[in-house]
């Protein structure tokens, strides 16, 4: 008795895997959308890169954050930016006269991640504003008065500072799984008011980490 065999055309074999490849993530990327929902509580880690103060600066903190609803996530955050170098004109110094020295910066803030879930994506763009603290420490610094031919340094304490600030800004969430994402955002922080060490102009924070949603 003769079977009849019947063979497969290796361009028919080369589109199922294609077909294969292409349906196999879109079945785990729609088992695996994360559920953004009433009640979510979320812990996130953070580094990244400063700029405004005086030069591009490492910074890092943490944040924590939980779902009134789908779209609106209140958020708390602290964050740690060392080794700020100011240089400031001494009032009453003379034109030439001026300070430098450099500081460490530590801020808390409160707000809400405003976030836009799309269905069936694992991406997650998101809105942020708030308020908070901006804390400069105590530093020294060294003071040059100069005169028409010659500049005295002299060394000298700055007092540390507390001032309000807000923040704005924006960022993507890349979720893995139920559980683990990652975040990418860029924020600007704006002082209402700035005693030395700090001023009154607004700086920017670019930084990347991990989320971790418990629940």
């Amino acid at each position: 008795m003769r079977r009849s065999v019947h063979v497969v055309p290796f361009g028919s074999l080369a589109c199922l895997a294609l077909a294969g490849t292409v349906l196999f993530p879109v079945t785990t990327r729609a088992q695996t959308v994360p559920s953004v929902k009433t009640g979510n509580l979320e812990l996130g880690l953070f580094g990244g890169e400063s700029y405004g103060l005086d030069r591009f600066r490492p910074m890092g903190g943490g944040n924590v954050a939980y779902g009134l609803s789908r779209a609106l996530f209140p958020f708390a955050e602290a964050s740690y930016l060392p080794g700020v170098l100011r240089q400031q004109a001494v009032p009453g110094g003379g034109t030439a006269s001026s300070r430098q020295f450099t500081i460490d910066m530590t801020d808390f803030h409160v707000g809400i991640h405003v976030r836009v879930p799309r269905p069936e994506s694992r991406v997650v763009p998101y809105a942020v504003g708030g308020l908070g603290l901006v804390r400069g420490s105590a530093g020294t610094a060294t003071y040059y008065n100069c005169g028409s031919f010659t500049c005295d340094v002299i060394k000298g304490t700055v007092p540390s500072s507390v001032n309000f600030a807000f923040n704005f800004g924006g960022g993507l969430r890349f979720f893995f799984n139920e559980r683990f994402a990652v975040r990418l955002e860029f924020k600007g922080f704006k002082p209402t008011s700035a005693p030395p060490p700090l001023e009154p102009r607004v700086f920017y924070r670019f930084a990347i980490g991990p989320v971790f949603q418990l629940r």
